[in-house]
């Protein structure tokens, strides 16, 4: 198989198999809510493997979708593009350390710490692609350049919208959650797609 279409399948596969593996663990978890709990609450207790497996493999799936941006994106000896394959490539490893440290380890501290630090990777990126697909092929990329900016925009509205939940311990935190994680995620799904060769 062609490298850059691997590549490309890691991006279009990475939400779906994370998708279907959360709906799967949350099913096999009693008393587990979609609208209350959040994702990562299934990384911890019963079938936890399902989860934390669930987010070493979107890490290494999203690590194959950088290596993609890297070699198909037009532009990619930019500052602002190589910066935000970067942080796609730290967006993965981080995913990947948040499934090895759970909420259980260390007082959620490492867990929620990476997941922190993966969600404002993942929203820099769309701004970097952004920025760096200036004045490129707007044939072929410039819908994608505005839906990385439109996309990045969301992410960071959605964002607050979560902090909010948070903090006043919403009963919808675990929804407003998956609204927020929904936009990123379909992001990577969509930079999948648009990375797949063209024949």
């Amino acid at each position: 198989m062609n490298k850059q279409r691997f590549y490309a399948y890691c991006g279009i596969m990475a939400p779906i198999i994370f998708t279907l593996l959360v709906l799967i663990a949350s099913i096999l978890r009693p008393g587990y809510s979609q609208t209350q709990n959040f994702v990562s609450d299934l990384g911890v207790g019963p079938y936890s493997f399902i989860q934390n497996l669930n987010f070493i493999l979107f890490g290494l799936l999203s690590l194959g979708l950088a290596l993609g941006l890297r070699g198909g994106l037009p532009a990619p000896r930019k500052k602002s593009t190589k910066a935000g394959v970067y942080l796609v490539l730290l967006f993965g490893l981080l995913v990947m350390l948040a499934g090895v440290f759970p909420e259980d380890y260390l007082s959620q501290i490492p867990h929620n710490l990476f997941s922190a630090l993966a969600f404002l990777s993942i929203i820099a990126a769309q701004f970097l692609v952004w920025k760096g697909l200036k004045n490129g092929d707007t044939a072929r990329w410039g819908w994608y350049r505005t839906y990385c900016l439109v996309s990045g925009i969301l992410s960071i509205l959605l964002l607050l919208a979560l902090r909010v939940a948070v903090s006043t311990d919403s009963d919808y935190q675990g929804a407003v959650q998956r609204l927020f994680l929904a936009v990123p995620w379909i992001w990577i799904g969509a930079s999948g797609v648009q990375l797949y060769p063209q024949k």
